[in-house]
């Protein structure tokens, strides 16, 4: 999903309300898939885990939004997003607060000794076979040999017992996880585009707790073309439009 707005641009990048994030050395940009999921996703505990954390975009929005006490960690496995992401963080008002490193998601799992309150991820959804020309882009968005369902067993193996994982991912690609996985989903909100549209993407909240699944909707656009006061308010925190 690209994004919706142009908030002010310097240095090939995005300026939200506390922070700006550069992207021009990242593979996958700023976008609307990673704002929606940083405002949607709920907040708990005080250790938080961005697994892919690309332009450090997620990990900065959850800084901005939980308390001074809290450790966010990052992890990129792209030598290029990992030092822009190290640099958008240091020029942030939360450099004392996230922490970075460089590894896949595979190692980082298996090697984490600590467990964390709540995981964010938007993870890769272009299977192979999706010819990009671009090996950045390539190790940042294919599927490759991990499927939806290992990346989420992942961040459950850095999950508390009670902690919860946050995900977007495309509708279809959404559905069959919910599917497959052990896990329980707590929460499902379907992302419209445009009033009268067809869903795009899925946010969705699992836990290792059993659980009433709370279904929502989201809808960016009304028939108008104007940003619905549902948006808007999920997304003023960040956003100068707003």
């Amino acid at each position: 999903m690209t994004t919706f707005m142009n908030n002010k641009t310097k240095s090939a990048g995005f300026t939200f309300k506390q922070f700006h994030v550069s992207h021009d050395k990242c593979a996958m940009k700023v976008g609307t898939d990673g704002i929606l999921l940083g405002a949607w996703a709920s907040l708990q505990g005080n250790r938080y885990l961005d697994l892919g954390t690309g332009s450090g975009l997620i990990a900065l929005m959850l800084a901005q939004r939980t308390q001074t006490d809290c450790h966010i960690t990052g992890v990129e496995i792209d030598p290029s997003a990992y030092r822009q992401a190290t640099e958008n963080v240091r020029q942030s008002p939360w450099a004392d607060k996230i922490q970075l490193e460089q590894q896949n998601i595979v190692d980082f799992t298996r090697t984490c000794t600590k467990k964390f309150d709540t995981v964010l991820s938007n993870p890769p959804y272009f299977e192979q076979g999706v010819d990009c020309r671009d090996k950045q882009r390539d190790t940042a968005r294919y599927t490759q040999t991990l499927s939806h369902s290992d990346w989420l067993n992942l961040a459950a193996d850095c999950l508390t017992n009670t902690g919860r994982i946050h995900l977007i991912l495309p509708y279809a690609a959404g559905k069959n996880l919910q599917k497959q996985t052990a896990l329980f989903c707590a929460r499902c909100c379907e992302v419209i585009t445009k009033s009268g549209k067809i869903p795009q993407r899925l946010l969705l909240t699992f836990s290792k707790q059993p659980c009433t699944t709370e279904q929502s909707r989201l809808v960016v656009y009304n028939e108008q073309n104007q940003y619905t006061e549902q948006f808007i308010a999920l997304t003023r925190d960040f956003y100068l439009n707003f």
